[in-house]
């Protein structure tokens, strides 16, 4: 069977990456791929790979898994990996594309800073530093100074990145926490919400029961669903069947597969059975949700 997984999938603005590649650190500047693209970046997702799109002058705006957002300098736009995304920049927008591998992020060797910056690579935002000259001037020195030792290679090159790539996140995560303060942030709670979150995303097409998450957790079913809603306001099972319902709606922005196709990638045995599950979700039949997205405005 043809997989519907069809969305481009990039690491960057269009260079293939390799997903596998616990190193894998990119850094460029807007402008030099933007130009060459009228100032569009197309829809496309990148596996893996968590992007920080950080503007230091100029406007626009970016598609965040079919949300719009107007984007205007100084921003950082964090794009975790899998979420689809494009950008329509005005042009001679200036700023930095930097791009690394989720594994490098979850490396053991940084285990305490891990939970640190869960909140900012598990979920797409755009963080507004019009408030934070300070924070500002780091983040755009550090990445400059980045792009300097990507580009000339020294001693020491992938230690330097990797030091300043935390240097530029921590500062994310502080301006994070500037707009929206949660004393529950970090914590044993938080880890093991954290831990669902990402079991959830290895196994929802395998459509594990809340009691299977739970087992592996070393919960109960009740203490996983008030974890889950102390932390997201839905209890366990909502949260793994908005996770497929959000596939399946990527699939039916993204690309031109058949909502038959698309039941079988996500792990349903039954078209009709998705089909009502998706109704369900989200108030519409697949092909009308599909009818729907294309009549609105798009990036291409």
């Amino acid at each position: 069977m043809t997989s519907a997984t069809t969305i481009s999938h990039y690491a960057l603005f269009g260079e293939q990456g390799d997903e596998t590649d616990a190193e894998f650190i990119h850094i460029e500047d807007i402008r030099t791929r933007s130009r060459l693209y009228d100032w569009r970046i197309t829809p496309h997702a990148h596996p893996r790979m968590f992007q920080l799109v950080y503007m230091t002058s100029g406007q626009g705006e970016a598609w965040l898994d079919g949300r719009v957002h107007q984007i205007g300098a100084p921003c950082a736009v964090c794009v975790p990996g899998g979420v689809v995304h494009a950008f329509s920049f005005q042009p001679e927008t200036e700023g930095w594309v930097l791009t690394v591998s989720e594994l490098l992020l979850i490396d053991a060797r940084y285990r305490r800073s891990r939970k640190l910056f869960e909140p900012l690579v598990g979920v797409p935002q755009v963080l507004n530093f019009s408030d934070n000259h300070q924070g500002h001037g780091v983040v755009m020195n550090t990445l400059a100074l980045m792009h300097h030792e990507f580009t000339w290679p020294q001693l020491g090159r992938s230690f330097m990145c990797d030091w300043l790539i935390r240097v530029v996140l921590m500062v994310a995560r502080r301006q994070l926490d500037r707009h929206s303060p949660d004393p529950e942030k970090t914590g044993p709670r938080r880890d093991l919400y954290d831990r669902f979150r990402h079991m959830v995303e290895d196994h929802y097409r395998e459509h594990w029961s809340v009691e299977r998450y739970a087992a592996e957790l070393a919960l109960t079913p009740p203490r996983l669903n008030r974890l889950c809603k102390s932390f997201a306001g839905k209890g366990a099972g909502d949260l793994i069947q908005d996770r497929l319902a959000l596939e399946a709606q990527r699939h039916l922005i993204y690309t031109s597969v058949t909502a038959e196709m698309i039941a079988y990638e996500l792990g349903f045995k039954d078209p009709g059975y998705f089909s009502r599950f998706f109704k369900r979700r989200t108030g519409m039949a697949p092909a009308q949700f599909r009818a729907a997205k294309m009549a609105e405005p798009f990036p291409h």
